[in-house]
């Protein structure tokens, strides 16, 4: 069946051309349609009264955050009527497809975490009631590995290696449906602090380590993969995405791929309808 494919890209560094060359591949072979839109302009989509002008919308941006080597990452946003205009979408049932380093979107809005299921903190922040440090990431080669083969998005799927950005971070993993996991090191002291990256321009030593990992709301986990609901729409997380070699990579293709068909499907359509999450505002 025919989709039409909205792409949002913005806030963060991304590897265009790699990028959409694989998304009008990932299309053209399936016989979709597909538009990219950039932040800050591409909110204008992210509203009630646009629902269903696109089968499924893919998220691979960072709004909410100002992000500037040598300084303190900044929070902005989202103000209410931002927040509504999303929760309005979601709850008449917009598909979405949340990549990589879009956890980190809205730091400034807790219910948006519950929306991803994941949130990556450039800086210290809160999360349902607990401070929570920032965030780490590390640069590694790992085999991502299929879980629940009989997941609708994992349909020939097998196990592939990537060399790609694993992300120490807050999951709520009472939140999710995994079916995605890798065979990294997830130690705590191997991640450089986002924070200490960011606002010293570089690496001052800074890590992750000590940080109480529990594979939930403390970081750790090695998952990679994973759908949810929120409002009345279906939604999917995948955490590789980070650069070229992963955009090229026949079986990512393929798994982002199906996770876009599958939130354009009447079978998530409806088991979202069936689970719907209120979305809290800000």
């Amino acid at each position: 069946m025919g989709r039409r494919i909205l792409v949002v890209t913005g806030g963060h560094r991304v590897a265009i051309d790699e990028f959409l060359t694989a998304i009008a591949e990932i299309c053209t072979e399936r016989g979709w349609v597909w538009a990219h839109s950039t932040q800050p302009t591409a909110q204008r989509w992210l509203t009630g009264e646009l629902s269903g002008a696109w089968d499924a919308i893919l998220l691979h941006d960072i709004p909410g955050l100002e992000l500037k080597r040598g300084a303190e990452p900044q929070v902005v946003g989202p103000d209410t009527e931002c927040a509504q205009d999303v929760v309005d979408l979601l709850n008449a049932g917009q598909g979405l497809v949340i990549l990589h380093h879009a956890i980190a979107a809205w730091p400034g809005w807790e219910g948006w975490a519950e929306v991803t299921g994941a949130r990556f903190l450039y800086r210290p922040g809160q999360l349902r009631g607990e401070n929570l440090p920032s965030s780490g990431y590390r640069m590694a080669p790992f085999t991502v590995r299929v879980t629940d083969p009989n997941h609708p998005i994992a349909q020939g799927i097998s196990n592939f290696e990537v060399a790609d950005e694993l992300y120490f971070a807050p999951f709520l993993t009472d939140r999710i449906t995994p079916f995605l996991d890798n065979d990294a090191d997830m130690d705590g002291a191997l991640f450089q602090d986002a924070f200490d990256v960011v606002s010293n321009g570089g690496s001052t030593g800074v890590t992750c380590q000590g940080r109480g990992q529990d594979g939930g709301l403390h970081g750790g986990s090695d998952l990679m993969g994973w759908t949810t609901t929120a409002g009345s729409s279906p939604i999917a997380t995948l955490l590789m995405g980070d650069g070229p070699s992963t955009f090229a990579n026949p079986m990512f293709r393929k798994l982002l791929g199906n996770a876009l068909d599958w939130v354009s499907s009447e079978e998530a359509a409806n088991y979202a309808k069936a689970h719907p999450f209120a979305i809290p505002l800000p």
